[in-house]
């Protein structure tokens, strides 16, 4: 492989192309660790930033439990990897505690002058072990509060322990962060709040943003009128509401349609299969599975529908503004960002299948209000989600040079 396994030999990060030590940064710039659960997720949505980090002069180390990363794709970036020992599920403290040591003792060897964490269990694992070795700064980034802080109406043993270890484990390691970003000021106010964060340590940028130029606009399609939901087939995900509100509108407006674009996975929030089927059957769902590019389903569909119960801000949404649809969402955190009150998109309660149900048939009975919010949408998107502009803002709270950012 072409990434060395911490701790058991100690050694360096690998370079993509070429194993050995990491290189010497130039004066006026930094070696940044980059702690992640998931690389083919930070990929996804931070791709952007990491180039514009290594383009700047920063020697950039992304950190992941992955085997075997894409080297080409980290080759292009011109960012190293380095597996490392993390459980991103589970709240065993012992596994925990090994995990924060083993980094601990590759941060001993190779000091890094910062260390960025993103997500809960990175932060938890990554900055802990970055505050046993002292590196000077430290920085978090939470893209939601996820499972702990959604508030689903049902009661969870699971969930109060988890958000109640996450409090405190947050309380401790922010209190040594010089910055923690968050995707919407929902999140940030209740973490301030419940006096987990100052303030003033805080910034809130618009998600992971979305490239104007990869999701181009595209004429809005009103026959017939077709409503997609992009995004994990979870119930916290609103997905039970929008099979009911589906069935609904098309007993009102037959040749409504309703497409579904993800899939059910292992996760315990999972939607219940037979009821997918069901509505399937029935023709009042159109299921399509996990696809490689969402584009030619966003670019088929007339209004876009995210019925979620808390999101930190949905980059599917974001796409879907960015071709130029409108949007029904839930007036909840991270969602109601994405709605301009007057000029594009729709609130609704959560939880609520029939409030959904009546904003979706208001577009299926008003052709022309898909298209002219549509308009609307595109043009929130180019000023106040242009990847470019929350890269830049990334740079800042991470106090990196900025170098050339562009959206290549």
């Amino acid at each position: 492989g072409s990434t060395d396994r911490m701790p058991a030999t100690q050694n360096p990060p690998r370079r993509v192309a070429a194993a050995g030590e990491p290189r010497t940064p130039p004066p006026g710039s930094s070696r940044i660790v980059i702690v992640a659960g998931d690389l083919p997720y930070l990929l996804r949505f931070r791709r952007h930033l990491l180039r514009a980090m290594s383009a700047a002069g920063h020697e950039v180390v992304v950190a992941t439990p992955e085997a075997d990363p894409p080297l080409d794709v980290l080759t292009q970036l011109g960012v190293a990897h380095l597996r490392i020992a993390l459980q991103p599920t589970g709240m065993n403290p012992l596994h925990d505690l090994r995990d924060v040591l083993a980094m601990a003792a590759w941060m001993r060897d190779h000091p890094p002058e910062a260390v960025f964490a993103y997500g809960a269990k990175p932060i938890m694992v990554g900055l802990a072990a970055a505050a046993l070795r002292g590196v000077p700064r430290r920085y978090a980034m939470l893209a939601g509060l996820g499972f702990s802080f959604v508030e689903d109406g049902r009661s969870s043993i699971k969930r109060t322990v988890a958000r109640a270890i996450q409090s405190l484990a947050y309380a401790a390691l922010f209190r040594g962060c010089r910055r923690v970003v968050f995707h919407n000021r929902d999140d940030r106010d209740e973490l301030v709040r419940r006096q987990l964060v100052a303030r003033a340590r805080t910034t809130v940028v618009a998600g992971s943003g979305v490239d104007l130029d990869e999701f181009a606009a595209s004429p809005v399609p009103t026959s017939p009128i077709r409503f997609t939901y992009v995004g994990r087939l979870l119930r916290s995900k609103g997905v039970e509401e929008l099979l009911q509100a589906a069935r609904a509108v098309r007993a009102a407006v037959p040749d409504a349609e309703v497409h579904l674009v993800g899939s059910i996975d292992a996760n315990p929030d999972r939607i219940d299969a037979d009821a997918l089927e069901a509505a399937a059957a029935r023709g009042d769902i159109v299921l399509h599975g996990q696809v490689a590019d969402v584009r030619p389903q966003l670019r088929a569909c007339s209004v876009f529908v995210l019925p979620s119960y808390r999101e930190g801000l949905p980059r599917s949404a974001l796409e879907a503004l960015a071709m130029g649809r409108t949007t029904i969402v839930t007036d909840v955190p991270g969602c109601r960002e994405v709605v301009r009150e007057g000029s594009h998109g729709t609130l609704v309660p959560p939880r609520d299948a029939g409030a959904l149900a009546s904003a979706m048939l208001a577009y299926a009975r008003d052709p022309e209000r898909c298209v002219r919010e549509g308009v609307a949408a595109r043009r929130t998107a180019e000023r106040d989600f242009d990847v470019r502009k929350v890269t830049r803002e990334m740079l800042a709270a991470l106090e990196l040079a900025e170098g050339s950012v562009t959206a290549t």
